[in-house]
């Protein structure tokens, strides 16, 4: 299934390097853009994480399987992190990707809180 970014590569990059040099506000960056606050640090992290590489728009959705699903559902119920931080560490495109898999396996997460 093919995908078309919202924002483009190049303005991208301008957000992220006017937050990183400090030109501007975040939620001023944002607005002027049209993106959410939480959309341009998603982009600051994958950044710094990753290279301008990362901001480049996806051609296509990514798969991944049940276990690294798990693995990652299990990471956030155990409180290594928060959906933003750990969306950097497994390297997800998105937190909101994370949440929906919490709140799809809610049976699942039920049960992993008893255990701890």
């Amino acid at each position: 299934m093919s995908r078309k970014s919202k924002f483009s590569y190049e303005a991208k990059l301008k957000a992220v390097k006017q937050y990183i040099n400090g030109e501007a506000s975040p939620a001023s960056i944002a607005k002027v853009l049209g993106a959410g606050k939480t959309t341009l640090r998603q982009w600051v992290y994958a950044f710094k994480d990753q290279g301008p590489e990362a901001l480049r728009p996806h051609k296509y959705n990514q798969r991944y399987s049940k276990d690294f699903k798990f693995k990652c559902i299990a990471a956030y119920l155990s409180g290594e992190g928060s959906y933003d931080y750990l969306t950097n560490k497994f390297g997800l495109r998105s937190a909101a990707q994370l949440k929906q898999w919490v709140i799809k396996n809610s049976r699942t997460t039920i049960l992993f809180r008893r255990l701890i």
